[in-house]
């Protein structure tokens, strides 16, 4: 099987955190959103997986991260997604659609003796800005051991909510009949929850289905998401199965998200005493759990916490913080805030605000 990962767009919800990268590069819980997927990976699939990623916006700092990283616990390839234009020198793209397609150079027609070998042979699609709670082994048993082609994640959303995804009707055995983008009026609960698996012949398909709609493209055309393509799969015969999440997913997407995902990550990691690790300065200072310090950080006589996410060599002075995200080499001083994302680089001094979001390298 090989996995696919589209990681090429630029987070524009999450600017101007993300002015300076990924969006899949936040640090959260002492990793960034791209380690904690694909450590779950890691525990799941072997070395002698193909990871395939879909890069674009800030794809050298992706590729540098990941072969230093990763190069030992997967097969690498990258593959650039091409801006569609760029506004204000930031580069935009033709969405979700165009990037899975983009994987089809590794896909070679085959024929197999059976369905269990054609699935085996398949692909497994995550989204960057997405963790799934439920355990990959979970997720991989369902779809090999399921009378199906293959599988798209669910989980159930409050009726008044559901406009906001994309959702499937399925019928009295969980197959999906009907996808719908952001529906209108309610259809249905049951929201993608952004993790596929296809056998290599629906896998197949699904790239032909979405190639009909690139190949439709026009300037005015709006960006190409993958949901159609799916109905079309599932109109040509396909038989995909709805697998609802038991835990569900956390999702990056905006800064909300990122400060609720934070802290449910902190709550269920067992990282409560890392701030006595000796390489971490605590000085006339109270700690309130569950937090993640980093190396090198100085906190002093400040309050932190809880659900503090603190990167590395960063200084905290005469500080009060709860449920913020301070990436690296940050500095606070005389600084009061909960509920706010701080870059990289930043310079904060005699401030007291609430849900800040100050990009990497400034000074407030």
């Amino acid at each position: 099987m090989k996995i696919i990962g589209p990681i090429a767009g630029i987070g524009s919800r999450l600017r101007p955190f993300t002015l300076s990268k990924p969006k899949a590069f936040i640090n959260i819980a002492g990793k960034t959103v791209l380690d904690h997927i694909l450590t779950r990976f890691v525990n799941t699939f072997d070395s002698e997986t193909e990871l395939i990623l879909i890069v674009g916006y800030k794809k050298r700092q992706i590729i540098n991260y990941i072969n230093e990283n990763y190069s030992d616990k997967f097969k690498l390839t990258f593959i650039e997604q091409i801006p569609r234009g760029y506004k204000d020198n930031v580069p935009y793209y033709w969405g979700l659609g165009e990037a899975v397609h983009l994987a089809h150079k590794r896909f070679k027609k085959k024929d197999f003796e059976s369905r269990e070998d054609d699935k085996r042979e398949g692909s497994l699609i995550f989204l960057g800005d997405m963790i799934i709670l439920d355990e990959y082994s979970y997720v991989m048993y369902r779809y090999h051991e399921s009378d199906v082609d293959g599988i798209i994640t669910v989980m159930k959303v409050p009726k008044e909510e559901a406009s906001s995804y994309g959702v499937v009707i399925t019928d009295e055995n969980n197959i999906i009949a009907k996808l719908v983008e952001k529906p209108k009026t309610f259809v249905s609960d049951l929201a993608i929850a952004g993790i596929y698996a296809f056998s290599h012949s629906a896998t197949l398909t699904l790239f032909d289905k979405i190639k009909k709609y690139l190949d439709q493209r026009t300037e005015n055309s709006k960006e190409i998401y993958m949901t159609q393509s799916l109905q079309d799969l599932v109109d040509s015969g396909f038989k995909i199965a709805a697998i609802e999440l038991k835990k569900g997913i956390l999702d990056f997407g905006r800064p909300s998200e990122v400060l609720k995902g934070n802290k449910f990550l902190l709550e269920h990691q067992t990282m409560n005493e890392d701030y006595l690790k000796p390489n971490i300065s605590v000085e006339r200072s109270f700690i309130k759990n569950p937090n993640y310090i980093g190396n090198h950080t100085k906190i002093i006589n400040s309050v932190i916490g809880p659900h503090c996410s603190i990167g590395e060599d960063c200084v905290i002075e005469n500080s009060i913080i709860e449920g913020c995200v301070i990436e690296n080499y940050a500095e606070l001083r005389n600084v009061i805030s909960e509920n706010s994302i701080i870059g990289s680089y930043v310079i904060i001094e005699n401030i007291s605000k609430d849900n800040l979001i100050i990009g990497d390298k400034s000074i407030y």
